[in-house]
């Protein structure tokens, strides 16, 4: 699994470094065998002015699935990265799974047809 750190406009200082490396592990280790590729991209988007505006893009690449894309903005830069690659990771374990349960034939989730439907309700 290869990761990339990208900063614009924004000081990734060795506190908040750690911060990432720690959050990605955590988030992805269960998934990292399955995972290309993540690019993690921070900015503070009204630079000085303050406010609402600290931005973390995760995007996760797994082979045979769309590239997993998540914005979080949040007034916090490390409050955008939790929340953001907390989801990140459970986009990315949804679409793995579905993926896995495709190639053994399985149904979806709520993609029950009448007669299992009906039969579940008989027993």
């Amino acid at each position: 699994m290869q990761v990339h750190f990208m900063t614009s406009e924004f000081e990734l200082t060795p506190s908040l470094r750690d911060h990432l490396t720690r959050r990605l592990r955590f988030a992805f280790v269960s998934l990292q065998n399955k995972i290309q590729s993540i690019s993690v991209r921070l900015r503070d988007l009204n630079g000085p002015k303050g406010g609402r505006d600290m931005l973390c893009q995760v995007a996760v690449v797994i082979p045979g699935r769309p590239t997993v894309l998540i914005k979080d903005i949040q007034e916090d830069m490390y409050a955008a990265i939790d929340s953001a690659f907390k989801r990140a990771s459970y986009r990315a374990t949804q679409m793995i799974t579905r993926q896995r349960n495709a190639m053994r034939g399985l149904p979806r989730p709520g993609n029950r047809s009448e007669s299992e439907t009906d039969q579940q309700l008989d027993d």
